[in-house]
């Protein structure tokens, strides 16, 4: 149980560590290698991630970091046009609901072979064109990236637990 316990924590440090902007670059290439994929995720999201780790990330093998690759605005334009033609159908859905995409990448996933990306690529091809696309598209976006307040409200939970176990 101790055990558990200890390696719960290391867990929370590294992920806390691996989306936080002030982590340096060679931590964030340790860190994507890492055996956790919700610890690969958090570099995918970080803005602060070398280009070359977000290429490198864009071919892991769970589906959720490779979203998480093409959502980041570091992310290069030729890395998110493989993504938008991943084999996975759960990456190219993940995408078609980023309103932050290129308008040319939305149109291709418009035309996807799979019917519920073609269906969510011109539901956020809508949301642009409308009046109140602002507010939906950030309220969607909400869904699919860490609000950093969430993340601070989580490590302050994470520091207070620690004061209580002490």
């Amino acid at each position: 149980m101790e055990a558990d316990r200890i390696l719960n924590e290391e867990l929370i440090k590294q992920y806390i560590v691996a989306g936080s902007t002030r982590t340096r670059s060679e931590k964030l290439r340790v860190l994507a290698e890492h055996f956790c994929d919700k610890i690969r995720m958090r570099v995918a999201e970080n803005p602060s991630t070398p280009t070359n780790v977000l290429r490198n990330l864009a071919h892991d093998p769970s589906n959720d970091v490779r979203i998480a690759v093409a959502t980041n605005k570091s992310c290069e334009d030729a890395v998110i046009k493989r993504l938008a033609r991943d084999n996975d159908v759960i990456v190219r859905h993940g995408l078609a609901q980023n309103v932050d995409l290129p308008r040319a990448i939305l149109e291709e996933l418009a035309d996807d072979e799979n019917g519920w990306v073609r269906g969510e690529a011109l539901k956020t091809l809508e949301i642009i064109d409308s009046r109140s696309g602002d507010e939906v598209g950030r309220q969607r976006n909400l869904k699919r990236t860490r609000d950093p307040r969430m993340v601070a409200n989580f490590e302050k939970r994470v520091r207070s637990d620690k004061d209580v176990a002490s």
